[in-house]
């Protein structure tokens, strides 16, 4: 079973390059093989290069890093990069998590002997729902993110919901994670449009809350999503 710890980065290779070191230990640490999948959002601060320079260090120890760049937009949408990050990997299962979040040593060995007991997915508390691990066939049947949320903001609490409502055997596992602190104008400043943290909240609840009560089972249905062009 391979592991791809996906991380969708827009302008944020020095969030990146302070927890990367965290993700190679706990992949190797995971007692089996383990992606890194970099997906590169249009960034223009030195991104290629440093994974680059991870790929060429030879510090990797067993775990593969791969690397993918997406330069449709001039600007980051949030859900259609989470898409991109998932698609762009080979695991078996997809972990997204994000550039700003550390992984503690053995955090992906815990995720890799709960997914052993049969669990479809996997998820953490409220503070760390964005990250959450599912098997590479459920996250594609559930339609993967949905890409009207474009803004920060709800969309990993709607995979999650829709998730829930799937019904696909899941747990809740300890965070062993944590942030670095990135102030708010620096992670909202590449979205199309210059909205505050709140101004985009209020944008994204009202589709989160037609989801819910719509049901949604599937998102972006009748849709291409996870488009590269």
């Amino acid at each position: 079973m391979k592991i791809s710890v996906c991380i969708h980065c827009g302008n944020r290779a020095h969030d990146l390059k302070q927890v990367f070191p965290s993700l190679i230990i706990a992949a190797n640490n995971s007692q089996g093989p383990v992606e890194i999948s970099v997906l590169d959002y249009n960034s223009q601060d030195g991104l290629a290069e440093f994974i680059l320079e991870m790929q060429q260090a030879g510090e990797l120890g067993s775990c593969e890093l791969s690397y993918r760049r997406y330069t449709g937009r001039d600007y980051y949408h949030m859900a259609h990069a989470r898409n991109l990050s998932a698609l762009a990997s080979h695991g078996d299962f997809v972990l997204i998590s994000c550039a700003d979040i550390f992984m503690q040593p053995t955090y992906l060995q815990m995720v890799r002997q709960e997914l052993e007991k049969g669990y479809t997915w996997l998820h953490h508390s409220d503070r760390y729902v964005g990250v959450i691990c599912v098997s590479r066939q459920e996250f594609v049947e559930a339609g993967g993110y949905d890409e009207r949320f474009e803004f920060y903001g709800r969309e990993d609490k709607d995979l999650l919901a829709r998730l829930h409502r799937r019904g696909a055997p899941h747990v809740e596992i300890p965070d062993l994670l944590s942030l670095i602190y990135t102030p708010w104008d620096k992670k909202l400043k590449n979205y199309r449009l210059p909205l505050s943290r709140n101004q985009m909240r209020k944008h994204s609840k009202s589709i989160y809350l037609q989801n819910i009560e719509e049901g949604i089972l599937v998102a972006n249905e009748g849709k291409e999503w996870g488009q590269w062009e």
